[in-house]
């Protein structure tokens, strides 16, 4: 799959997330722990980045209606079971900006809740599943 250099997406997301005063946390839903992760963890293809990129694609789709062609596969050794093999289509600064925006809806008041990209992915999903009038129809 040819398209984005995924080390740029990784040192751009680790740099964002380093500069960023609030920390990235995730709730183990198995123990309800709510660990804090690295922003090296976070912003790897095989860390948290899968979560990002995959809120962020969701944010352009529902602005748009096209996607990343984000490919992610699963693999027992990350993080949380996937990691990102290739971001196809897309232009960088799309992805980065809708993966910042994806971000921004999952930021507290003291931390970036990677558990709240749930609230993003089925916002979506029901905006998709709720019909849209066509143009001039009357409601």
């Amino acid at each position: 799959m040819s398209g984005l250099d995924l080390d740029r997406v990784e040192r751009t997301m680790q740099a964002l997330l380093s500069r960023n005063p609030l920390d990235v946390t995730y709730r183990d839903r198995s123990t309800g722990d709510v660990v804090a992760v690295s922003p090296e963890a976070a912003a790897s293809r095989s860390g948290l980045l899968p979560a990002f990129l995959a809120a962020g694609q969701v944010v352009w789709r529902d602005l748009t209606g096209a996607g990343f062609d984000l490919d992610v596969v699963r693999d027992p050794g990350a993080l949380l079971g996937f990691r990102v093999r290739g971001v196809g289509t897309s232009s960088f600064a799309t992805v980065m900006l809708a993966t910042m925006e994806a971000t921004a809806q999952a930021s507290r008041a003291r931390a970036i809740v990677v558990n709240d990209f749930n609230v993003i992915w089925s916002e979506a999903a029901r905006s998709r599943a709720t019909p849209t009038p066509a143009a001039g129809a009357s409601p």
